[in-house]
């Protein structure tokens, strides 16, 4: 039978091994919920730019209408001269802005699957880390009991048993 201080010294080793593997895995889940919350507020911002698209379409309309407007009221037809150039400049100037938050939309598209899928990998390579570093710590552990002699009585009964075996 072995001494209560090998059973209680292997017992720990398998304890500390545990929590190593369990921090880790609470440290994936951590990372994985920054990711989560990654990908709603990249959401929420690509949500925002494509409504700053929308107002620009808005205020261009507002533009146009009131340049046709004045153009009207002066008895100069929309879609010649000065009138007309004022509604190419308008929708010039508005189209940049538009592409502009389409684009911005697009960016943080690309920059939030970028931020989730590295918040999910750093999760992935902590739990393995932890998973190793569980392993070795055990390992060492387990070599540090054998060089204490804590292991002795165990091997000697196991040598006894041999011999009954074979004698």
């Amino acid at each position: 039978m072995p001494s209560f201080f090998t059973i209680l010294s292997v017992a720990s080793s398998i304890g500390q091994a545990f929590a190593s593997y369990q921090q880790a895995a609470a440290m994936q889940a951590y990372y994985d919920s920054q990711a989560d919350l990654s990908k709603l507020e990249y959401a929420s911002k690509r949500a925002q730019a494509k409504e700053d698209g929308v107002r620009v379409v808005r205020e261009v309309n507002k533009a146009l209408g009131s340049a046709l407007a004045q153009a009207a009221a002066g008895g100069i037809l929309g879609t010649e001269g000065s009138a007309l150039m004022q509604q190419q400049v308008t929708l010039r100037a508005g189209a940049e802005d538009f592409r502009m938050a389409n684009l911005n939309a697009e960016l943080l598209t690309n920059m939030g699957a970028l931020e989730y899928n590295n918040l999910k990998q750093a999760g992935n390579v902590k739990l393995q880390a932890g998973a190793f570093d569980a392993l070795t710590g055990f390992g060492t552990d387990l070599v540090n009991i054998e060089q204490a002699g804590l292991f002795e009585p165990v091997k000697q009964k196991i040598a006894k048993a041999k011999e009954g075996l074979m004698g």
